[in-house]
């Protein structure tokens, strides 16, 4: 168990314009309810915001290793003397007043049959995957569809799906919504410095599965392309000053992409979803500190990731996703003007224009 002592932060307007859109909701009789805020302008505190105004046991479900860290963290700025658990791995600390648990842990059943279901708040972080059949067995258990069941609050930058499933048959309402646009202008998100650049590749014949491209036919046609080659000679050309993180669709275009920038003499690591946990910490890190200076990744420093220090992207991962692409947006990054190298929505990459 986590007793959290750091001391409280002053929340932002429409920070608190969201809460009390979620209290509001709740008295007019919406039991599960979303907040749309645009990656980068503290959905973790809105939600500690609202589970510390309620007062009772509080659930927050979580799908990844950092996303359960940075909910604890961020719970302390704003409720210093709460009791937090963790649900994850090896960790059980489910009889916590607020319980951090990670959605494919709990999910068990016999991890979820020891857990005492008397919360009044549920959390769910980033709420557009709440759809999956490992979410609804953990909300049915909690009784988020029952009447008088406790308050569900969803929060997700992207409300929307390419698989084109609906969260609408999860939460009722979307009851407090910013834009990307909106907040750039109020300046709590950078602004942004785009270019194009250009690589001789067709996709025209790569398969479209599940409202995107087949990921195996991208990458084998990203790899024919040169694309590891092209990615790098990119970054030394725009970027080499700057912090960065890659996007790209597979693991070997990862590994390759990092490899083609330390041949060019840049710090740079790969990531990817099957990167052991201390490994990812440790080259998390290290981008940090500065010792490496790109990180190439696969799927996996999208959703609720934030590293302030970054101020370079390159997005050489086609989609047809919007909440996919918007998931990679260097607003989410930087807290500066930042750089994004990226392709148009033509998807056609790496050549200036």
């Amino acid at each position: 168990m986590t007793v959290v002592t750091v001391p409280a932060i002053e929340p932002r307007p429409y920070q608190r314009e969201a809460v009390e859109a979620v209290l509001r909701a709740y008295d007019r009789g919406l039991q599960r309810v979303l907040v749309s805020l645009p990656t980068g302008t503290g959905k973790t505190i809105v939600f500690a915001l609202v589970a510390k105004e309620r007062g009772g046991r509080t659930l927050i479900l979580v799908h990844r290793d950092e996303l359960v860290r940075q909910a604890v963290e961020k719970l302390s700025l704003v409720w210093s003397d709460a009791s937090v658990g963790i649900v994850k791995a090896e960790l059980d600390q489910h009889d916590t007043h607020v319980v951090v648990a990670s959605v494919q842990t709990l999910s068990r059943p016999r991890r979820l049959e020891r857990v005492t279901m008397n919360f009044s708040t549920v959390i769910v972080d980033e709420a557009h995957h709440a759809v999956a059949p490992s979410y609804e067995r953990i909300l049915e258990a909690v009784g988020a569809f029952q009447p008088g069941g406790p308050l569900v609050l969803g929060v997700t930058a992207t409300p929307e799906r390419a698989d084109k499933k609906t969260l609408g048959k999860v939460f009722q309402e979307i009851v407090y919504r910013k834009t990307i646009e909106e907040m750039v202008l109020a300046g709590y998100l950078c602004d942004v410095r785009a270019l194009r650049v250009l690589l001789a590749v067709s996709l025209d014949k790569v398969k479209v599965r599940g409202g995107d491209y087949d990921e195996k036919q991208l990458s084998k046609a990203l790899l024919d392309a040169g694309a590891p080659s092209a990615i790098a000679e990119a970054y030394l050309e725009f970027a080499a000053d700057r912090k960065t993180i890659v996007f790209v669709p597979s693991v070997r275009l990862a590994f390759e992409t990092a490899e083609q920038l330390r041949a060019r003499g840049i710090a740079a690591a790969a990531v990817h979803g099957g990167t052991p946990v201390e490994e990812r910490r440790d080259i998390l890190e290290k981008l940090r500190d500065g010792a490496i200076r790109a990180v190439v990744n696969c799927m996996v420093l999208t959703e609720g990731f934030d590293e302030p220090s970054v101020d370079g992207l390159v997005i050489a991962r086609p989609t047809l996703s919007r909440p996919l692409y918007i998931v990679s947006s260097p607003h989410r990054y930087c807290r500066n003007k930042s750089l994004s190298i990226g392709m148009p929505t033509s998807y056609r990459s790496f050549k200036p224009s």
